[in-house]
Formats: C-alpha cells, sequence, structure tokens
C-alpha cells in the first residue's frame, strides 16, 4: 500500500561506510537475495503480501534499466517497456500481483499498469499534459501518482472505470503529487501550499486534507498508509530531516533516527503499525525498523552476523512483516562505498527480502 520513493534515485542513496556493526546474539530475519536482471543492480519498490517484489535492475548506473517483478524462488520477470520506450521502473504492486510504475515511450515518460494477462498497458495522462508516473495501487486496483504538463504536477487517482481524475492542490499551491492509497481508498502524497510543500491525505468524501509537518519545520511528505489511515513520511526543518507517524486521533509524531542523526525519512507501514526507512549514522546511511512497542532500530543489526551485506535502506513491509530492502554485498569495512559513483561501476545496488524468523 505503500508508494515508492523513486526508486531510481533511491537505487543511488547516499555513500556508506560499512563497519563492524554490534549485532544481537540471535537474527530476527533470514535474508535472501532476489537477483537481477542484466546488469547486475537492482532496486525495490514494495512487496505485497505473496512475497513478490517490485522494482528496477539494470547496470548500477542508469544503463538499459528496466521494471522488473518476482522473487527469489524463480528468476525476476522483465516487464520491458511500453512502445517506443527502452527504460522503466516498478513502484508497486498489490494483491493480485498487479504492477505499477513508469516508462518512457517515444516521445514522453508515462505511467503503467501491469498484469500477467495483459501484460504493460499505458494509463495516459491528465487532459492537457504529456507525462505521468504512477508510485501505489491497491487491492481493487485503483492507482495513483501524477501527471504532468504545462501547467505544472497535479496528483491522480486513476480506475479502470473512470480512468484518470484530478486530485487537485492544498490552498495556494500550483503542484501535487500522489504517492500511495489503501485499501479504503484513502490517498496520501504532497502539494505546495501557501504554507510551503505538505504532505497530505485525501479522501472522496473531505477531499485533500494538509497534515502539516512536524512543529518547527516547514516542510513534509507522506510516503505510505495502511488500511487504518495511520500515514509515514518525513519532515523537514532547522533540525535536519526527520520521519514521522501520523494519524486522525493522534496527530503527528517524530520517529526518531538511528544514533540521534539529523536525517531520517519512513517509507512505508503496514496494518500492524510497523514502519521501515532509512536513516543516516555515523557509519553511512542504515535501514530501520520501527515498531510502537521496540522503537527504532538498525536492521543490520536483526540479521545474521556472517550475511556479509550492509542494508541502506529499507522500502517495504507486508502484513506478513516480511521487509524488502536495498544495500551491497561484500563491501570493504574500511573504505566508503559510493553506490552513485560512476568510477565505482563494479559496486552493484541489491535487493535482500528479509522474512522473519
Amino acid at each position: 500500500m505503500r508508494g515508492s520513493f523513486g526508486v531510481r534515485h533511491l537505487a543511488v542513496v547516499i555513500s556508506i561506510i560499512v563497519a563492524g556493526v554490534g549485532r544481537l546474539a540471535a537474527a530476527s530475519f533470514t535474508v535472501t537475495d532476489i537477483g537481477s536482471l542484466s546488469g547486475g543492480s537492482a532496486a525495490a519498490g514494495q512487496i505485497n503480501i505473496n512475497g513478490m517484489v517490485a522494482g528496477v535492475s539494470g547496470f548500477p548506473h542508469g544503463s538499459r534499466n528496466h521494471a522488473f517483478f518476482g522473487d527469489s524462488r524463480v528468476r525476476i520477470r522483465d516487464l520491458g517497456c511500453l512502445a517506443g520506450g527502452d527504460y522503466s521502473a516498478a513502484f508497486a504492486v498489490n494483491s493480485s500481483n498487479q504492477v505499477v510504475g513508469e516508462s518512457n515511450t517515444a516521445t514522453a515518460v508515462h505511467a503503467f499498469w501491469w498484469t500477467a494477462s495483459s501484460g504493460m498497458n499505458d494509463l495516459g495522462t491528465l487532459p492537457g499534459d504529456n507525462a505521468s508516473r504512477a508510485f501505489g495501487i491497491n487491492n481493487s486496483g485503483q492507482v495513483v501518482g501524477y501527471s504532468s504538463g504545462p501547467s505544472g504536477e497535479r496528483a491522480f487517482l486513476w480506475t479502470s472505470s473512470s480512468s484518470m481524475v484530478n486530485l487537485g492542490v492544498l490552498p495556494g499551491g500550483d503542484s501535487s503529487q500522489a504517492q500511495a492509497i489503501n485499501n479504503t481508498g484513502e490517498i496520501v502524497g504532497f502539494s505546495e501550499s501557501l504554507a510551503g510543500r505538505h504532505a497530505f491525505i485525501w479522501t472522496k468524501r473531505s477531499g485533500m486534507k494538509d497534515i502539516g509537518p512536524l512543529p518547527g519545520d516547514q516542510e513534509s511528505r507522506a510516503q505510505s498508509i495502511n488500511d487504518s489511515g495511520e500515514v509515514v513520511g518525513w519532515s523537514s526543518g532547522p533540525g535536519g530531516t526527520h520521519a514521522f507517524l501520523w494519524s486522525s486521533s493522534g496527530g503527528i509524531r517524530d520517529l526518531g533516527s538511528l544514533a540521534k542523526s539529523t536525517f531520517a525519512i519512513a517509507l512505508a507501514i503496514n496494518n500492524s503499525g510497523e514502519v521501515v526507512g532509512t536513516s543516516t549514522t555515523s557509519l553511512g546511511a542504515r535501514a530501520f525498523l520501527w515498531s510502537s512497542a521496540d522503537g527504532i532500530k538498525d536492521l543490520n543489526t536483526l540479521i545474521p552476523a556472517d550475511a556479509n551485506l550492509v542494508l541502506t535502506s529499507a522500502i517495504g513491509i507486508n502484513d506478513r512483516g516480511q521487509i524488502v530492502a536495498i544495500g551491497t554485498v561484500n563491501a570493504d569495512s574500511n573504505h566508503a562505498v559510493e553506490l552513485d559513483n560512476p568510477r565505482h561501476a563494479d559496486v552493484h545496488t541489491h535487493v535482500f527480502v528479509l522474512t522473519p524468523s
């Protein structure tokens, strides 16, 4: 139910320094590398209740990247591209294994909807626009994202019966993006407003509502929503960027960060209220898991000590507690690993599925 945090960009998230991390005596998760398409690098968008992952794979620095779908049990599937295109990326997948994302065409980037029976379908754009991207899909097949053109970006809701609907903007704003939709039809994302870029929640009954940033911050972005209407994302201001959890009954709260750093973003929440994301530490970027019972924990301390990998970001979590994360393997603990540096072309981003032990 979460939307994707720009998978192409998250694949090159922050340079990391791999050093010895104190691990728990017993691992909480087993780890599986799901593999990649030609090129060796991959980044994830989401994991569904079936343990299936959607994402993008190709060469480390953007060459010939294609959307993929699958898991470690069989070779992941190349979803191809829209007609005339050579690039695609998948950002979300629902329980029926329907996948959404973006692909270029001969003229522009368009949102797509993919199923095993029909293949990749172009969702088009809002009237007058020329480009679009799809970030979220629920179990009813409702799709959200944004459409763009001369008038800017507008969040949309797409259904097979009504096609693409403009969700509008917050008061005073001129652009918006929808990132995720839950199974009750509530949508979250962010919009420009009179007060700056703010996270929003949209419902058919009430329209778009500003849920604001954390106290003292100026900007916020909502990234994921569960079926209880709990929303996660991040808020930014003079004190840095912090992961937040919002609900209609409890308002907005700071989820903290690893090692009390000034950067953490929440990327997904499941129906148990477990949250995953990424936070900086003195050792670089690290994936985290947050729960109301245990607070925020470095996922690298919850996997086997001999895993020989570093998890830099956790992208999604399903209702079975399975987590999809990205990271790298066989890293030199004495040197920085810059996943976005073309000089390090042999450094691949891997997609891992973490299953509760």
